[in-house]
């Protein structure tokens, strides 16, 4: 059969555009970026802008104390073992990020139109914050897509079942949490939030939503269990032998005590978070003497040492905040709501100029300290409405997620009657999208809850399609209306 090159371009023009795009962007940041370091060391400003850098150069195969996981310094470690250039680790991190593209297509397609599904990957192949973090060396490079196929398996898995899926989801999101820890309980809390739904599916009038019973979802969440901690026991072994502590990663017992604290210590007081970061660091020294700080040198403490400042860290950190429960509540929930809509392209001018000038805005506003938030507005400048137009994309795909979830609802509930009267199998396929939807709000939630109150925009990245998708959803729903179409 000979290739038809007409036949080709029509089957997969989409594909073409997407693809093009992808690459194109990525040319065209990675250029500009980079003749914007020039003269700020070239490629030592690159690895400047990254934290993880040092150690993805120390080639160890881990991180010094291991802070952080250890997969992708082990990845990375074994491109330059091989290849000996960090070229290889941005080619190896383009791969992956296309990866990305095609898995957020399949997580879209599980539940929605071929078009809905293209639309949406092209935006996310497109997005710029996103295609600057690719020419980084970041561990999102290599966590997104595990994140998005652990994802995959466990959307597959609610919409049809099959114990396999459960199994894929529980290794992938064990290699994720490997990578990164920020989605340790990410499906954990997902069961839950599904099992809310499936619970109260009567009073919803969405009985005949869910193709599992209370039986069937409990056993499936204990094997994600087992399966997820089959996955992390070797490396929590190997850090009770090392540590003396069964961890992930050693940031898991200071993140709280320097990240949670300084923000509310600085509303709590009225000062600056500098003089509240100065503070905690006072205390620590007070009462430990020389200690290892936020991710310092742990070479310099014996095991034990160590092992008590962790301690130190988060004991006073529960006590301070359990003594001070409902402040601290409430600047983790007013700090919790920049997750959905923090751009982070103020970040990307400022990585692209080297000047850094954004207040903590939500820090203000549980201050309370509206002039100062006035002031930053009313300084106009291109990378103030670079950030203020990123945050207007952003409400509107977190408004796009709320009304989907809302309309899919009522339209679950209107099949879910017609079944009901039917008593037939009868297939609707829209009745799943309220799954989709449901789940993609519980995924924002999470992130909301797990991640205040530092809320970094890169930390959006790996859920980037459950905002497109029912942004494109809702604006497609709003063009047929339009049309007078059903």
């Amino acid at each position: 059969m000979s290739f038809n090159s007409r036949n080709f371009v029509k089957r997969y023009k989409w594909w073409i555009v997407i693809w093009s795009a992808f690459l194109l962007e990525r040319i065209v940041i990675f250029a500009t970026f980079w003749q914007a370091s020039l003269d700020k060391g070239g490629w030592q400003n690159f690895y400047g802008q990254t934290q993880s850098a040092a150690a993805v150069f120390l080639m160890k195969f881990h991180e010094i104390c291991d802070w952080h996981p250890p997969l992708y310094y082990f990845l990375t470690s074994v491109l330059l073992f091989f290849f000996k250039s960090q070229w290889a680790i941005y080619f190896v991190q383009i791969i992956l990020a296309a990866v990305t593209v095609f898995l957020a297509y399949k997580i879209a397609r599980l539940f929605f139109s071929e078009r809905i599904a293209l639309v949406s990957a092209f935006l996310l192949a497109i997005e710029p914050f996103w295609a600057w973090h690719n020419i980084l060396l970041w561990s999102e490079n290599l966590s997104i897509p595990l994140t998005l196929v652990s994802l995959y398996y466990f959307l597959k898995f609610v919409k049809s079942g099959g114990l396999k899926n459960i199994y894929l989801a529980a290794i992938f999101t064990g290699l994720d949490v490997l990578t990164r820890p920020n989605t340790l309980l990410l499906l954990t809390f997902l069961f839950f939030w599904l099992i809310v739904v499936f619970l109260f599916r009567n009073r919803l009038g969405i009985e005949k939503l869910f193709w599992f019973n209370a039986r069937q979802i409990l056993i499936s969440f204990l094997i994600f269990l087992s399966a997820f901690f089959v996955v992390l026991a070797p490396w929590m072994i190997r850090n009770k032998i090392v540590y003396n502590r069964f961890t992930l990663a050693n940031i898991l017992s200071t993140n709280i005590y320097f990240y949670n604290l300084p923000p509310f210590i600085a509303m709590q007081k009225n000062i600056s978070y500098g003089d509240a970061y100065c503070q905690i660091q006072n205390t620590a020294a007070n009462n430990l003497g020389e200690n290892v700080d936020d991710q310092g040198d742990c070479r310099k403490f014996t095991k034990e040492e160590f092992g008590q400042q962790l301690d130190f860290y988060q004991s006073y950190s529960r006590q301070y905040i359990l003594a001070n429960f409902f402040p601290y509540l409430k600047m983790h929930l007013i700090k919790s709501l920049a997750f959905p809509v923090q751009p982070g392209y103020f970040e990307m001018w400022s990585g692209y100029t080297g000047e850094f000038s954004k207040p903590d805005v939500t820090g203000l506003i549980t201050k309370g300290d509206w002039r100062g938030i006035g002031e930053f507005l009313g300084a106009v400048s291109p990378k103030l409405i670079v950030y203020l137009l990123g945050i207007i994309l952003w409400v509107f795909a977190s408004l796009a997620l709320l009304a989907a979830c809302i309309y899919s609802y009522f339209q679950a509930k209107r099949e879910n009657k017609v079944l009901r009267v039917e008593r037939a199998g009868s297939y609707f396929k829209d009745k799943d999208k309220f799954l989709f939807f449901w789940l993609s709000l519980g995924i924002v939630v999470y992130n909301m809850l797990f991640l205040s109150p530092v809320v970094i925009a890169r930390y959006r990245l790996p859920f980037y399609i459950f905002f497109f998708v029912p942004l494109v959803y809702v604006i497609n729903l709003i063009y047929h209306l339009i049309r007078g179409e059903d």
